[in-house]
């Protein structure tokens, strides 16, 4: 059984954690190992506590017996183009690996989705590397569907990350 919440400030330790430790397995043979090494607790935990002082964030965690499982964050959309008050952008979804293909992060996205149409979005957006058919499986089984936008970030060791955005209708 899953409880799904909105975070609070007291989370901003697990939700780094989560984000760190996901990270390093999700992200395996995708980013570069110095990208993977430099994952950090405390520059992850300063981030949370900034983005939660926000009111354009909602950030919603998922427990099951009283563990934090994963997290989501879902903001007005960053992208050019798009109108920030009528698309939301997933920033963020996170699920520790012994829980994946448990059902944990479909109820969290599932949850998310409702989230933004409550919140009034008549979309939601989220960014997936290309080299992530994990990752594309996922948003699929929630309903997105890959549109034409593409991009390449630079990550901080100066690797390039090939993007892609998905997009379902709400």
């Amino acid at each position: 059984m899953f409880f799904i919440r909105v975070s609070n400030a007291a989370d901003v330790p697990r939700i780094a954690g989560i984000r760190v430790d996901t990270r390093l397995v999700a992200y395996r043979g995708q980013d570069s190992e110095a990208l993977l090494d430099a994952q950090d607790v405390e520059r992850r935990e300063a981030f949370w506590r900034e983005r939660l002082a926000k009111s354009s964030s909602s950030v919603f965690v998922i427990e099951t017996d009283d563990e934090m499982v994963g997290f989501c964050d879902l903001i007005s959309s960053r992208d050019k183009g798009t109108d920030p008050k009528t698309v939301g952008e997933i920033a963020a979804i996170y699920v520790l690996p012994d829980s994946w293909r448990q059902g944990a992060g479909k109820a969290l996205g599932y949850y998310t989705l409702e989230r933004a149409r409550k919140r009034g979005f008549k979309a939601v957006t989220v960014w997936v590397l290309a080299s992530s058919s994990d990752a594309m499986r996922f948003y699929e089984s929630l309903g997105f569907a890959r549109d034409s936008t593409f991009k390449i970030e630079t990550a901080p060791d100066g690797s390039d990350l090939h993007e892609l955005r998905y997009r379902v209708k709400l």
